[in-house]
């Protein structure tokens, strides 16, 4: 697995539709690209310094038997409430337009910090441990029986930076978007937001529940 190819496919797992991509979009269009970044940064270093390493050590897989569906059943609902936050509120804004709206949900209040949403929301998504447990953890290893540690690293340094590399595009057009609307028209992108959360979080609880993790 060379460099570009390991690219490609960072690129192309990190652009299908899935809890963290709207996540970014999500903390993009609330508080600013920085906040977008932070979102993008947290699944990555969960990645390399959590999830990989535990796979590659402990040379066993790290939930077992009906630990997925109870994994997935709590990433679940960590996204209704990640939801239910973006459609509570405006979040952050700054320069002109109408100053936000004060929260009408309760649990608008308990904001937490878009690094920490990017982990939680990682930490609790059965599918990272799924990838870096098969098919990740095959090319590391391939790797390394090829040309030692320089080259097992070729794969996940190439997939990481693919997938932040489209992440970023998305945090460059959802902050295009938030600069270009009008501000009447922010309060629904955050309710779209919102719903496509929650539906995430709908399809990865059903299969929790029906126990195909």
């Amino acid at each position: 697995m060379t460099f570009p190819l390991a690219f490609i496919m960072g690129f192309a797992v990190a652009s299908l539709p899935g809890p963290i991509l709207v996540l970014i979009a999500s903390e993009t269009l609330r508080k600013g690209p920085v906040s977008g970044i932070l979102t993008l940064t947290a699944p990555l270093l969960v990645d390399a310094l959590v999830i990989l390493p535990a796979v590659l050590f402990l040379q066993v897989p790290l939930v077992q038997g009906s630990g997925w569906g109870v994994l997935g059943l709590i990433g679940a609902a960590l996204l209704v409430w990640l939801g239910l936050q973006s459609m509570g509120g405006n979040g952050e804004q700054t320069g002109g337009g109408p100053k936000p709206t004060k929260p009408t949900w309760a649990w608008r209040r308990r904001e937490i910090h878009s690094f920490l949403k990017g982990i939680l929301a990682h930490l609790t998504n059965p599918y990272p441990y799924i990838y870096w447990g098969t098919v990740g953890v095959i090319f590391v290893r391939q790797g390394m029986e090829e040309g030692g540690v320089p080259s097992a690293l070729l794969f996940p340094l190439g997939f990481w930076s693919g997938a932040g590399t489209l992440n970023l595009l998305v945090v460059f057009v959802s902050a295009r978007g938030r600069q270009l609307l009008s501000p009447r028209w922010v309060p629904y992108l955050h309710r779209f937001s919102g719903i496509v959360l929650i539906g995430c979080a709908m399809l990865i609880g059903i299969k929790a529940w029906i126990g195909l993790f």
